[in-house]
């Protein structure tokens, strides 16, 4: 294991916060991996998921929804989805399946809904069409309070053991305050059941004191999410501003701190600031500086990497150090070490499992989606 050091930029703002934090270490594999396309044609791909018949599906930031036959080659596009408001961040983002997806084939997408002067992301179901080539009996179950920016829409979508789903919500960069009150959904994660019904027990399930909806907030841009059924957690990636991404442990009715602490600056180096931790606020279990954008998150289960099962895995998608992949070495729900794949290759957006065992990430741009394969 070899250690690594904050940056010069790290050391001055814990200076400045006054505290003891200390990076993850790095850490190395004795395996080597390399990147197999399997979908060259994807613009904007967003969020993927794998069919029980081996079907790929994936969204297009602008492009909708597609469907790759046997999950590797040419894509083709599935109809019958409601118009996105498509600008800068906005458009069509997350993807889950129902748990009983072979006798519904209920599709879950979040995607963002309504104009520049008012938008929101909202999430529908609906249910896709036996050839799969259509979306049928489109019904939304949610929709965000509304705000002015095309910025920050969260958007990840998982479903629990329990059959609730639980949905990102970012806070939209200039409504960043607003985070710290439960009663908007700006900066949080909800909790909704399958139909968009409230749990009776979620933490402000009568709505005196928050949105019934809500389930953590003090969030800021959370494009991570996964629920491990294995340990009944949820974990969460979410953008800092300059520096300070997290990876965290989402708890029932708990405030993630956003914006008033954070292990990272404003754009033009001020100070957002002075605290990183403070009472009542969550730490995270990892963070970055400086920022990597977290993207994507998911749980390796499958034994296809030798010494990587158990493990995290986010991509990178920009920031300075950002364009990775990255395993977080995972010891007993901690976090011992972080290791970065394919670095300086591909902004990449999103990274599941796939029905092989192997990990399929998708990159943000245009390069497509790649299998990560072992070089024997």
């Amino acid at each position: 294991m070899r250690l690594s050091y904050a940056s010069l930029a790290t050391g001055l703002l814990l200076a400045a916060c006054g505290s003891a934090a200390v990076q993850t270490p790095d850490v190395a594999s004795d395996i080597h991996v390399t990147l197999t396309p399997v979908v060259t044609e994807a613009e904007f791909p967003w969020g993927m998921v794998f069919l029980p018949n081996g079907d790929m599906l994936f969204t297009e930031k602008e492009g909708g929804l597609k469907r790759v036959p046997g999950g590797e080659g040419t894509p083709v596009s599935v109809s019958g989805l409601p118009e996105a408001f498509t600008d800068r961040q906005a458009g069509y983002l997350g993807l889950t399946l129902d748990p009983d997806f072979a006798a519904t084939r209920l599709v879950y997408i979040a995607y963002s809904k309504g104009t520049a002067e008012a938008n929101g992301a909202a999430i529908i179901h609906a249910r896709l069409s036996d050839d799969g080539n259509t979306v049928e009996e489109v019904t939304e179950i949610f929709w965000a309070d509304r705000r002015d920016t095309a910025l920050h829409y969260g958007s990840r979508l998982q479903f629990a053991s329990d059959g609730t789903l639980y949905a990102t919500l970012g806070e939209g960069f200039k409504y960043m305050e607003q985070a710290q009150d439960p009663k908007i959904t700006h900066g949080s994660i909800i909790r909704i059941n399958s139909d968009g019904s409230i749990p009776a027990d979620n933490p402000f399930a009568d709505g005196a004191v928050g949105n019934p909806a809500v389930w953590s907030y003090g969030h800021r841009n959370a494009q991570g999410l996964y629920y491990d059924a294995e340990t009944d957690t949820l974990y969460e990636t979410e953008h800092g501003p300059k520096g300070g991404d997290e990876l965290n442990v989402i708890r029932k009715g708990a405030n993630y701190g956003w914006p008033k602490i954070t292990y990272g600056v404003n754009y033009d180096g001020t100070i957002i600031t002075d605290k990183t931790e403070a009472e009542g606020m969550e730490q995270p279990l990892t963070y970055w500086v400086p920022s990597i954008a977290p993207s994507g998150l998911t749980k390796l289960t499958s034994d296809v990497y030798h010494g990587w099962k158990g493990d995290l895995f986010t991509g990178g998608m920009n920031g300075p150090a950002g364009l990775k992949l990255v395993r977080i070495d995972m010891e007993d729900g901690k976090v011992v070490g972080r290791e970065n794949l394919f670095d300086g290759e591909y902004a990449i957006r999103d990274v599941i499992q796939g029905p092989d065992g192997h990990l399929y990430v998708a990159t943000k741009d245009m390069d497509g989606i790649f299998r990560v394969d072992v070089v024997e």
